[in-house]
């Protein structure tokens, strides 16, 4: 009988543990939970873990609920940052936590690393702490927080622990715990490819051919050129091949960040996706987790995205390189659902970050070892990057005739430009893979934008929607195209979001939801929307940081919405574009009244008025985080 982790001393039969994990959010027992996924490696690797889920960050009593580790701490705040996962992209408190049970706010703190690590210190003095996890990862260098709106040092010296894993923390855990085993310390992990430390005051910092020194946290304070130097670097050096020591100076102190660790083989993941997970929360729960609910019967293939997208963080977490299962491996997993509890013979997705690169790659590993290309996508797909469907599309084929289960479904990412180069995909996809609805995110239409994004051109998926519809034709299905779009990224104004309205209505496209850029720490966005400039040219791009100017974005992406008519009037004329108010189907809205989504109509005649805190009135202001919470909270999970 499977059984999951401890997180009680009964659970341990008294025995002490080599590692205690600590955890942000609910344990869950499976893959797709970071904290599980590398509790579950170290034991395969002869190491016994516990875990802390989400203790109460102001009493010490609650990191003390599994003794005292034989090794060290390990600190995740979860799987997504905590500040992600509690604000919303205008700085409101979101109504619910997915990876809580009951979706309850407030089982964790702020910038939680920090509170846990501080919590351990007084508990149990003299231990060492390892802090991981996408919080702490993208954090481990100076940053630009979007909550606080200035530049923060790292998360290393902020919370004192003793080292900080970035990325995908297999390989590094495990040799960080075998060194501990056999006696060494903390400091005789510094040299662990895919770990950062900080440095005493007399300490020296390392030097030589294969480091790289960027500028200061103080030079990061005072100028946004220097930010964007500093997190272009962190993308130029993310390749485990070629990547070099990077040092910042923090005051008198150093942060060092080593070399990228290598990312798990083929083997490998085969070996983490088939460890003893229960599929299930620990027993001690009694309300439902959504986070989980939300990926039933969902199979995960691949990890790392090679679009280079400059708004997510999956690069410079994840990883460029793309590493898949074997098919042999996923089958294994597929014929084994109908036996799981509560599985419904239903695949709700066969996928990863981006389902249709499975098993896609460099084809030169000369070329590989020493590409500083942020994206093999992006501006132009790289002759070496293979793009075969083949792997794809046999495991597929496999899944959906497996006894047990009725429909596969692929309802995570797929890139529709690469999706566009095979001749069967698209038209299978359609046949036996789409649940009524298939989602894909463009973001927008225009060039400019695009290119801010490091997205493929409009034309791209232009081509892939009308494939994708007439596949349906042929088929006698009425299936959709759910298309996802954002507003407020750099790069995007006025006449970008009229564009963009314009082809979509142009196309008949509805979203459900659009998402309005937030700024999270380390990805070329956020450096972007702080400096003003693009990291890598220099040149100025337009950020939208006015709320009025983000609102009026939102606004105007449902502008077939009746309700939201008079805001996206308001927003035309503002910006002068009053000729696209009229009737018919080449104007967006038909004449009427006008006033923003941060007025009431009453108030109008009076002058705006505003709240305290963005500047959006609290009542309107809800309305539309209800919709960016929605989305948000699903392209996370996801």
């Amino acid at each position: 009988m499977r059984r999951p982790l401890p997180m009680t001393l009964e659970e341990t039969n008294g025995k002490p543990l080599d590692i205690i994990l600590i955890t942000g959010d609910a344990y869950v027992d499976h893959p797709s939970w970071g904290v599980s996924a590398i509790g579950r490696w170290v034991e395969s690797h002869g190491f016994s873990v516990g875990i802390i889920a989400q203790p109460d960050w102001e009493d010490p009593d609650s990191f003390r609920t599994l003794g005292r580790p034989n090794l060290f701490f390990g600190v995740t705040a979860g799987n997504m940052d905590t500040m992600v996962n509690k604000y919303t992209a205008a700085k409101r408190l979101r109504s619910k936590d997915a990876y809580t049970p009951g979706g309850t706010i407030g089982g964790r703190p702020d910038r939680a690393t920090i509170a846990y690590v501080s919590r351990l210190r007084q508990a149990h003095k003299g231990v060492p702490i390892v802090i991981g996890g996408v919080e702490a990862s993208l954090r481990r260098l100076a940053h630009y927080d979007f909550w606080q709106n200035k530049v923060r040092g790292s998360m290393l010296i902020d919370s004192k622990a003793d080292l900080c894993v970035f990325g995908m923390g297999e390989h590094p855990v495990v040799a960080i715990a075998q060194r501990l085993r056999d006696g060494g310390t903390p400091q005789d992990c510094r040299d662990i490819p895919g770990v950062a430390y900080s440095l005493g005051a007399k300490e020296t910092p390392p030097e030589g051919e294969n480091v790289i020194t960027v500028p200061s946290l103080a030079e990061c304070k005072a100028s946004g050129d220097a930010m964007n130097e500093v997190t272009k670097v962190m993308y130029k050096e993310s390749n485990p091949h070629c990547g070099r020591i990077v040092v910042q100076a923090h005051g008198s102190r150093h942060v060092v960040q080593n070399t990228p660790a290598v990312p798990l083989t083929t083997a490998e993941m085969d070996r983490l996706h088939e460890l003893p997970f229960t599929y299930e929360p620990h027993p001690c729960y009694r309300q439902p987790i959504a986070a989980l609910q939300s990926m039933q019967g969902s199979v995960t293939v691949n990890r790392g995205c090679s679009g280079g997208c400059s708004f997510c963080a999956l690069t410079i977490h994840q990883g460029k390189d793309v590493t898949s299962r074997s098919t042999e491996s996923v089958m294994r997993e597929v014929e084994a659902l109908p036996q799981r509890k509560g599985f419904n013979g239903i695949i709700s997705d066969l996928g990863g970050p981006t389902a249709n690169m499975f098993h896609m790659a460099c084809n030169d590993e000369e070329a590989n070892k020493v590409c500083r290309r942020v994206s093999c996508l992006h501006p132009i797909r790289c002759k070496f990057y293979g793009t075969d469907h083949k792997p794809y599309l046999e495991l597929l084929r496999k899944a959906r005739t497996t006894p047990g289960i009725r429909k596969v479904y692929v309802n995570s990412g797929i890139r529709y430009d690469l999706a566009s180069l095979d001749d069967e995909f698209v038209e299978e996809l359609a046949e036996h893979h789409v649940q009524g609805q298939l989602s894909v995110a463009p973001e927008h239409a225009s060039d400019n934008a695009l290119a801010n994004m490091k997205k493929p051109k409009i034309e791209y998926f232009t081509a892939f929607m009308n494939r994708f519809r007439k596949a349906n034709a042929d088929l006698g299905k009425k299936q959709f195209l759910v298309p996802y779009f954002q507003c407020a990224h750099p790069g995007i104004g006025p006449s970008e979001t009229v564009e963009l309205a314009l082809y979509m209505k142009q196309h008949e496209l509805r979203p459900r939801q659009v998402q309005m850029f937030m700024p999270t720490p380390a990805t070329l966005a956020t450096a972007t929307y702080h400096s003003g400039k693009d990291p890598f040219t220099g040149k100025e791009v337009h950020v939208a940081k006015d709320p009025k100017e983000r609102a009026r974005q939102r606004a105007l992406l449902f502008y077939w919405k009746r309700e939201e008519w008079p805001h996206v009037r308001e927003a035309l004329l503002a910006w002068g574009f009053g000729e696209h108010i009229g009737r018919g189907k080449n104007f967006l809205v038909p004449p009427g009244p006008s006033y923003g989504a941060w007025s009431n109509k009453s108030q109008h005649s009076k002058g705006v008025r505003f709240d305290t805190h963005m500047g959006i009135k609290v009542e309107r202001a809800t309305k539309w985080e209800e919709r960016e919470e929605t989305w948000e909270a699903v392209a996370e999970v996801s």
